[in-house]
């Protein structure tokens, strides 16, 4: 039988969990609290004044997701950042990838544009719906994220556009026909997400970006927060199109906009070779899709 103190011991524990969304990690030698978020650093990897702007900025994304998803809708608990040093190793040019874990709790790594907090919109709207939606399919979650980010902070200069158009980097995917299908990434996002990543977290931005500005976001939302929440059916529900519709109108739109751009294969060029896309591998037709 276990003793009194012992259930004390789990009573306070759960107290303590109940205040953040996720167990706080204890391999951090710093920590701030701020009205919603923890914030768990080393000093050997992160500056002072790293986590002095990064404090700001995660309310400043705070507010404006509760004023997109509705404040009903967002965590009571505070949510956790861990901020773990450089997320490019210089010598073997490995990539950490910032994410969100099972529990909630967003990992951010520092790049060389952006520096920690380029990825943080993105990542936060994954921390505020992780085990708070009742259906979690992937490859809207990671769509809906970019999407949100690119309405809030279109300018981002990090992964992976590194600073180029929107319309420039998708459209290339597209009318070049290099890119992979968008039904491809949806039926196998498990497999291609991130083997794939140049390709498909800009080309499912563009995509769900361009079902935010055609049909406003709040019908994106109204998507995100359905019985049915990634399935064809709900596509249909929402926007009163098939999924195959909406795929056939986005693609002319966007070849319609990369016409549009003047010497786009020059700019292309430079996007390969001048920004860290160089180092990201590219998935090919009949061999990896």
């Amino acid at each position: 039988m276990r003793t009194p103190s012992f259930m004390i011991f789990l009573w306070i524990s759960s107290l303590a969990l109940g205040q953040t969304k996720g167990v706080v990690p204890d391999n951090f030698d710093h920590r701030v609290d701020t009205d919603h978020f923890v914030l768990l650093w080393n000093e050997a990897e992160t500056r002072n004044e790293e986590i002095e702007e990064a404090k700001l900025f995660a309310e400043e994304v705070y507010q404006a997701l509760s004023g997109i998803l509705g404040a009903s809708n967002m965590p009571d608990e505070q949510l956790i950042i861990t901020f773990r040093g450089e997320g490019v190793d210089k010598k073997t040019r490995k990539k950490r990838t910032p994410h969100v874990d099972y529990q909630g709790r967003t990992h951010l790594y520092r790049f060389d544009q952006e520096g920690y907090l380029g990825a943080l919109p993105h990542e936060l709207v994954h921390a505020v719906r992780i085990n708070q939606v009742s259906s979690w399919e992937r490859f809207f979650e990671e769509g809906l994220a970019s999407a949100i980010a690119y309405h809030l902070y279109p300018d981002k200069v990090g992964f992976p556009r590194f600073g180029y158009s929107l319309d420039l980097i998708a459209g290339y995917w597209l009318s070049s026909g290099k890119g992979i299908p968008l039904e491809t990434m949806r039926s196998q996002h498990g497999r291609l997400n991130l083997k794939c990543q140049l390709q498909t977290y800009v080309t499912r931005e563009d995509f769900f970006n361009y079902l935010n500005v055609t049909y406003g976001i709040d019908k994106l939302v109204a998507f995100a927060y359905s019985d049915q929440v990634g399935t064809k059916e709900a596509y249909e529900k929402i926007w009163e199109k098939p999924f195959s519709e909406l795929q056939a109108e986005w693609e002319a739109n966007l070849k319609a906009r990369y016409a549009q751009i003047e010497n786009p294969d020059t700019i292309i060029d430079q996007y390969f070779s001048t920004t860290s896309a160089k180092y990201i591998p590219v998935c090919k037709a009949g061999v990896d899709f």
